[in-house]
């Protein structure tokens, strides 16, 4: 054998032990890092499914608190409108009542006064 097919052969032959280490440790590594492998991916899918969970969650809260905002703003206008009424209707009566404290007492006695016109001025409005 000349030493041109000596060398062929020696290299031949490294390239295939190379190979041969180079493939035990992939296989090596691959057992080893497998599991932990599997493991993450069993959590990634949980991950996933929670997300899911959460994203409906948020949305099902979301959808909640428009409906709660929007209850506000009815309860408010109502509100609005129920002491915009009441206004209405107790004008004549804050009136009436500002005459009655505008009239004159001449007793030293005011709370008997006071009284006295009140008792009057209820008089006045059953009698209507």
């Amino acid at each position: 054998m000349s030493n041109a097919v000596k060398g062929i052969v020696c290299i031949v032959v490294l390239l295939l032990a190379l190979s041969a280490v180079v493939g035990l440790g992939a296989w090596l590594a691959g057992r080893h890092y497998q599991p932990t492998i599997d493991s993450l991916n069993d959590k990634l899918s949980k991950c996933g499914s929670l997300k899911d969970q959460a994203n409906a969650t948020i949305h099902s809260q979301n959808a909640a608190i428009t409906a709660l905002q929007q209850a506000a703003v009815v309860r408010e206008k109502a509100a609005k409108d129920a002491v915009a009424a009441a206004r209405k209707s107790a004008k004549d009566d804050y009136g009436k009542a500002s005459d009655v404290l505008a009239e004159r007492v001449d007793s030293p006695d005011v709370c008997a006064a006071a009284s006295s016109a009140f008792d009057a001025e209820l008089a006045r409005e059953r009698a209507k």
